[in-house]
């Protein structure tokens, strides 16, 4: 989105909120510098600056009887490809009656009790466009209409979303499905609230959000496509504190999901296509059921946090052409924070393991607050191979780096 359009809603907003009963104005601004750590590639990202990222974000929140509205945007400049992007992360305007409520526009939703995985947490798509953003799991916002009923211990989210929204991927963008009525997501939530539990179900259906790619051979060599698939999700999750520590159960079944063929096996059955003279298509995906299960464990005595995570995926049925390579992966997450110096000091490692290839992604840092305003922060993302395979982590290990990061916040 370009400045002009950007300015303009803020304008917009402005108005809004010279005529409303309340106006709240906040924001942050941060710069993030990293460089590639010492056992990392020479050539690639030793002593390289990785992260050099200077951004403002503002947000206005305007209240007025039972209605509401927000804007937050961003400006983002990359140093390392001295590149801008001007983006609009939230817009939405809410009414909320005495026992329903509506918000329509583009708005930022999480759905399920697990900490940095996704089980049931579908509705967002991911932001992979940086090693920034990358590592702290980001989402985008999905233009969307939810209407809520509201009880004194039970709630329902029902969601429309006209338009799809992808996964921001690097340096490859594809065509989507075509806006009309039927290509259409829908999404809802029930809820309960309980003294000794809380829960959730949740029903999906509409796209994947990582296309899919397919592959065709040329006299210029390969060419490399993609496209988006459907997909369905129902799913539940529980919560149940015990004094210091809170229980989480999550889990999801994906009915008929789309995975990704090899390329070799796409590539081979064009070719043997071609051969019999046939101009049938070839499909890129095939269909599979598939579960994922979470567990956790969160414990915060006094001034320590303390969570720990198992997670599984199983996908049933033949796996022989596609590029998955075993029905079950799991792993296991584990975050660790201490605040000191009258909270003002706070010293956090988190972590993830792969359990298939023992491949892990660690990030220690030590945050600082100057003044309720300023916080100075370092750190690392450190991505480790396993010891036979790379593995899903393993495979960024040359993108490991150092970091420092000072943010405002008003």
């Amino acid at each position: 989105m370009n400045k002009l359009i950007l300015s303009a809603i803020f304008l917009l907003l402005g108005f809004h909120s010279a005529i409303s009963q309340e106006v709240k104005f906040s924001g942050n601004v941060e710069t993030l510098w990293g460089a590639g750590l010492p056992w990392t590639d020479k050539e690639k990202s030793r002593g390289r600056m990785t992260l050099g990222e200077t951004s403002f974000t503002g947000k206005i929140d305007s209240y007025f009887g039972n209605s509401s509205a927000l804007v937050e945007g961003s400006a983002k400049y990359d140093s390392i490809e001295d590149s801008q992007d001007f983006s609009l992360s939230e817009c939405w305007m809410d009414y909320t009656a005495d026992f329903w409520g509506m918000r329509i526009g583009r708005q930022k939703t999480a759905w399920g009790k697990a900490d940095g995985i996704d089980i049931t947490n579908v509705i967002c798509p991911k932001d992979l466009s940086s090693l920034a953003v990358m590592t702290t799991n980001e989402k985008l916002a999905i233009d969307a209409l939810r209407f809520s009923v509201n009880g004194n211990q039970f709630t329902a989210d029902a969601y429309w979303i006209p338009f799809f929204t992808p996964a921001k991927l690097s340096d490859a963008k594809f065509e989507k499905p075509e806006s009309k009525l039927s290509n259409g997501e829908g999404g809802l939530k029930l809820s309960g609230y309980f003294s000794v539990l809380d829960f959730s179900f949740y029903g999906f259906y509409g796209w994947d959000d990582m296309p899919f790619w397919d592959y065709t051979m040329s006299s210029e060599g390969v060419n490399v496509t993609g496209e988006y698939k459907d997909m369905a999700m129902l799913g539940m999750d529980a919560a149940i504190p015990i004094k210091e520590t809170v229980l989480r159960m999550e889990a999801a079944f994906f009915p008929k999901r789309h995975f990704q063929k090899s390329s070799g096996i796409i590539i081979e059955e064009k070719m043997l296509s071609a051969g019999k003279g046939s101009s049938g298509s070839v499909e890129s995906s095939l269909q599979r059921n598939e579960v994922s299960a979470l567990a956790g464990l969160d414990w915060m005595p006094e001034s320590w946090t303390f969570t720990a995570q198992y997670y599984c995926d199983y996908v049933f049925g033949e796996l022989e052409n596609l590029e998955r390579e075993k029905a079950l992966q799991h792993g296991a997450t584990l975050s660790v924070s201490k605040k000191l110096l009258s909270d003002t000091l706070e010293l956090s490692f988190s972590g993830v393991l792969g359990l298939n290839d023992f491949d892990s992604f660690i990030k220690p840092a030590v945050t600082y607050s100057l003044s309720d305003q300023i916080n100075l922060s370092g750190g690392a993302y450190i991505f480790i191979s396993g010891p036979d395979k790379d593995g899903q982590y393993g495979s960024y290990k040359d993108l490991s780096t150092g970091y420092i990061k000072c943010k405002f916040s008003f």
